[in-house]
């Protein structure tokens, strides 16, 4: 997708012959590359509409049936990466990516990722508006988004009724809103998203989501050991869920969060010992790299988790060194 300004684009400025053609490269240039295909190319009927807004891009796409596929060729050829949050107004769609499918109605909302292989089949005229929110915005406010793609919302009732609603107006006001309030605006709309497909998710997925989620809790928790201050309060706010959910997902581990979090620090500091790299730091020092608030703490829990001092686990690993 290049980097365009408002365009506003219609088969009917074209020959008819050319008019499937010119739709695969408005596409192109306004959203992604797919490997497009018709039943009939001659005198295809399609509208698109794309506006920047800060990082985001809101789009409208009214077209003939059609299908597509987005293989990794066809992605290499994007150079920014975004979660892409539609509603059909009018239309059937068939959307796949990962190990999720739906089947889009008039009404419905889903997701899909720009940077990973994806598959759709519109079986009649679709009317189709889009927001492509850029990666890193979207994984800040939902780390788990990558899970969602694929899935659907009804906008019938519920939360997705609200989503629904939001999303219709923001298409049709957000030029209208005071440019100071848009980023509030939008990261409200990613949430509010975030709120609306969790439950579909988990309903879908059970116990294999809650497996994913904890695994990116704890690529989250090696991260940020280091940090002293790193704890199950803040751990669920960066997840956007509440204290209790985060202790349910750590059940499967039969260790508490905290638990957890001691364990992989101990871990590291006993890597750390065990370095030659790490010589010329002090057992205080490496301590601290790896989130203990002082020496007695760290040392009482190493003595306690490996049944010697760091200081004599030290001295053990240098001689086995040589």
């Amino acid at each position: 997708m290049s980097s365009v300004e408002i365009e506003n684009w219609s088969s009917q400025s074209m020959p008819v012959a050319r008019r499937f053609r010119g739709f695969q490269d408005v596409l192109d240039r306004t959203h992604f590359h797919w490997d497009l295909h018709v039943d009939r190319g001659d005198n295809y009927s399609a509208e698109v509409l794309r506006r920047p807004v800060d990082d985001f891009v809101f789009t409208r796409v009214v077209a003939d049936p059609l299908s597509g596929w987005r293989r990794a060729d066809d992605i290499r050829k994007s150079q920014a990466g975004y979660f892409c949050l539609l509603f059909l107004e009018q239309g059937h769609t068939l959307l796949e990516q990962g190990r999720n499918q739906s089947e889009l109605g008039a009404g419905s909302i889903s997701l899909w990722d720009s940077t990973r292989p994806a598959y759709f089949a519109a079986r009649q005229v679709q009317h189709q508006y889009s927001l492509l929110i850029p990666r890193p915005q979207a994984l800040s406010a939902l780390p788990c988004i990558e899970d969602m793609c694929g899935l659907q919302v009804r906008g019938d009732s519920g939360v997705g009724a609200v989503l629904l609603a939001h999303l219709r107006q923001l298409h049709r006001s957000i030029d209208s809103i005071d440019p100071a309030d848009r980023p509030a605006m939008l990261r409200a709309t990613v949430e509010l998203a975030a709120i609306a497909f969790r439950p579909e998710l988990e309903r879908l997925n059970g116990s294999a989501f809650q497996r994913a989620l904890l695994a990116r809790v704890q690529d989250y928790i090696n991260t940020h050991v280091g940090d002293p201050d790193l704890g199950p309060q803040g751990i669920a706010a960066a997840f956007r869920f509440s204290p209790r959910y985060l202790h349910r997902l750590f059940e499967a581990t039969d260790m508490t969060v905290s638990e957890w979090i001691k364990q992989r620090r101990l871990q590291r500091c006993r890597s750390d010992l065990a370095s030659a790299g790490c010589d010329g730091l002090s057992l205080t020092q490496i301590a601290m790299k790896n989130g203990f608030a002082d020496a007695p703490q760290f040392s009482r829990s190493f003595r306690g988790a490996f049944g010697t001092t760091p200081r004599e686990f030290r001295q053990q690993a240098r001689e086995g060194r040589g």
